[in-house]
């Protein structure tokens, strides 16, 4: 087994633990929430966080009026084009690196 695998066992209700070295390796601590995905390697397993909706939509929205105070000389069109396009390459990026932690 390579040096970032383990073997677990799969005990009651389909639990495992992942081993200490792993656990630190992702900064993931007792009572993280973890996504897991399947992929056509097996298992994606990424640790998440919890955002409190109310304080991610008012940053949000102070993001998008300091863009707006910054942009009025810049074509809305061309102001559209740049943002759907950042989007598009973060989708892009995030699926990669998806696919090559599946790969590890």
């Amino acid at each position: 087994m390579g040096e970032n695998m383990a073997l677990v066992k799969v005990i009651r209700n389909g639990q495992i633990t992942i081993p200490k070295k792993l656990r630190n390796a992702l900064s993931i601590r007792e009572g993280d929430l973890l996504e897991i995905e399947l992929s056509k390697h097996g298992l994606y397993v990424q640790p998440k966080a919890v955002v409190d909706k109310k304080l991610a939509k008012d940053k949000f929205f102070r993001m998008v009026e300091e863009i707006s105070k910054n942009s009025e000389k810049i074509d809305p069109e061309k102001l559209d084009s740049v943002i759907a396009q950042a989007v598009e390459s973060t989708k892009s990026i995030r699926a990669q690196e998806r696919n090559v932690k599946a790969d590890v």
